[in-house]
């Protein structure tokens, strides 16, 4: 490996660290809003780590078509609806849900970060089309997705939306079905 590749990966794992820790001490605040148990948020916090993890995990066995990545929004927006539907109004579900979705997010905006800086410290030209081929970009893309600027941008835009698009509505299906259910049982009481 060269040098720059090992600076290249502790810089993305220091940034990851940070990210992963620092965005979850917020999220986990707002969980333990929702059942009113401060002393919940350790608890929160673990699991939140815990899917940053398993993100950080998903990122590359996607290698970068962000398949497994996407698709785990579909978990995290079932996981949360199914525990915020009877727990939460549908906005505080939501209001969570798209941080939760942007915080799952942080594997990808990272190495889209880092990738970019560390190519320019390594005298690398992140707008050149060759040096995107180079970096195993495909040539058929279109000028600027083929180079590491324009594909990185690509990818942190299309996950974000795709991401919080998924984790949202799921939620917001889920916890309206939730209330909806529970009206029905409250009027036939």
């Amino acid at each position: 490996m060269e040098p720059t590749e090992v600076a290249f990966i502790i810089v993305l794992a220091i940034f990851n660290l940070f990210a992963g820790f620092g965005c979850a001490i917020p999220i986990a605040k707002l969980l333990s809003r929702i059942d009113d148990m401060p002393k919940k948020i350790p608890l929160y916090f673990i699991i939140l780590i815990g899917i940053y993890l398993i993100e950080c995990v998903a990122f590359p066995v996607g290698m970068a078509t962000q398949v497994f990545s996407v698709g785990l929004a579909f978990v995290w927006g079932i996981v949360l609806g199914l525990w915020f539907r009877f727990r939460t109004s549908r906005r505080k579900a939501l209001k969570i849900a798209f941080f939760l979705s942007l915080y799952s997010c942080l594997p990808t905006i990272s190495f889209c970060i880092v990738l970019p800086v560390m190519w320019l410290v390594r005298s690398g030209n992140f707008l050149s089309a060759e040096e995107g081929m180079g970096f195993g970009l495909p040539n058929f893309l279109p000028w600027p997705l083929n180079t590491i600027l324009g594909f990185c941008i690509t990818l942190i835009i299309s996950t974000v939306v795709l991401k919080t698009a998924i984790t949202t509505c799921e939620v917001s299906l889920l916890v309206r079905q939730g209330k909806n259910r529970e009206k029905n049982r409250s009027k036939s009481c």
